[in-house]
């Protein structure tokens, strides 16, 4: 029996989001107690390794636009990484560990849109459909962190990089699993001109808007990616295991929300989905501001349905509504390189000396005040291109988008 296009897609997103869960909660984790990095030298290098995508998003837009197999930058970066991760073991030299690091954070998330570019256009003939698909790649996000997290308390944090390693290179036997599959374009257009054409793309007003919006919203997870573990686990003295769980828990309504209100969701603009996101944001920090008692975790976590899914739901379907199969890919990573990279490096170097400042007198919690304002911006943002859209009788994204 042939295995679909679709399946195959959901499998490489599945172990690319477990890789994920063990990377965003645990990979500082890592830093601090394997080799002895601060708050501020934690922040910094995920803050340059941000910075960097800028250019190495586009670069390798451009690049893959120029290649005869749309699998190519799949096994670029999986590869990279698997040898990235194993040298990790061996480099003891702080400047040796932070370049290493730099360059695996560049691999990881360049290799984030690929992956979400492949599924978005991969379900879109045959099952699973995109929001189930999506929601299984999210579920597996929760395997990572609540395994990762149970295995710390159990084996130490080397399980850390045992798990990333594992993922790394089971990615390289799955993109091998992908069925080849051509790269749509004009593949010999000179490299510049593919690398212009990508950024060109960043001329319309609106995507350069979502770029802003919904990057902004976005990036006000820094802190909480950052500083949420160690501010859990230092001063609320919560175990490895429940960080896990929680962290597992805010995730599980991400899946939630894709696999049963995806097709509910298409009924709303894009834009309304960007919104609804900016305001759980300016919920969820300002509460987490608090240092709210361990019972009301849950229920804050629970708005990540809002703060990070309503806001990439509504990101994907504007891209894809604006760009067509054709030029989504390409969109995709320019978007995850200008909206993601910028802002959230610069949000991450924030976060890394704020919470360094502000530990020392118990009060890292307060860090996230400084998140409700990055998602206000957001947040802002997000209502005009609401409101221009809609003077300008911009299509909603509501048919072209699979659910």
């Amino acid at each position: 029996m042939t295995v679909t296009p679709a399946v195959r897609s959901t499998v490489l997103a599945c172990l690319f989001f477990a890789g994920f869960g063990c990377l965003v909660p645990f990979l500082p984790l890592w830093l601090e107690k394997a080799h002895g990095f601060s708050g501020a030298q934690i922040g910094l290098v995920l803050a340059i390794g941000g910075f960097s995508r800028v250019i190495a998003g586009p670069l390798t837009a451009a690049w893959a636009d120029g290649q005869h197999d749309r699998r190519a930058p799949l096994f670029m970066f999986s590869i990279l990484m698997t040898i990235g991760f194993a040298a990790l073991w061996f480099i003891e030299s702080f400047w040796g560990v932070f370049i290493l690091i730099l360059l695996l954070d560049v691999a990881f998330w360049g290799l984030l849109p690929v992956v979400e570019a492949a599924l978005l256009r991969l379900t879109q003939n045959g099952g699973p459909s995109y929001g189930i698909a999506r929601g299984l790649a999210s579920a597996a996000f929760v395997v990572g962190s609540s395994a990762v997290g149970a295995l710390i308390d159990i084996y130490g944090n080397w399980s850390i990089w045992a798990w990333l390693l594992g993922i790394s290179a089971a990615l390289i036997v799955a993109t091998a699993w992908m069925f080849r599959e051509p790269v749509g374009g004009d593949r010999e257009m000179p490299f510049g001109k593919r690398f212009k054409a990508g950024i060109d793309m960043v001329r319309d007003p609106r995507f350069a808007l979502l770029i802003a919006a919904a990057g902004l919203i976005q990036a006000s997870h820094s802190y909480f990616y950052v500083a949420g573990t160690l501010i859990w686990g230092n001063e609320q003295g919560i175990s490895k295991t429940l960080i896990g769980n929680l962290w597992s828990l805010g995730v599980l309504t991400e899946v939630l929300f894709l696999m049963a209100f995806a097709k509910i969701s298409a009924r709303f603009r894009p834009e309304t989905l960007v919104v609804a996101g900016g305001v759980a944001a300016v919920i969820r920090w300002t509460a987490l501001a608090a240092l709210p008692p361990v019972w009301m975790l849950y229920p804050l976590q629970l708005l990540h349905a809002g703060t990070f899914a309503m806001t990439f739901l509504g990101a994907m379907r504007m891209i894809h509504a604006m760009h067509g199969d054709a030029r989504t890919p390409t969109a995709q990573m320019i978007y995850m390189a200008l909206a993601s990279a910028p802002a959230q490096a610069a949000a991450t170097l924030l976060s890394g000396w704020l919470y360094d400042r502000l530990k020392v007198d118990g009060i890292g919690a307060q860090g996230y005040l400084s998140m409700t304002a990055i998602a206000a911006v957001g947040l802002g943002l997000a209502i005009l291109l609401r409101i221009r859209s809609v003077a300008a009788g911009a299509p909603t994204g509501q048919v072209s988008v699979p659910n």
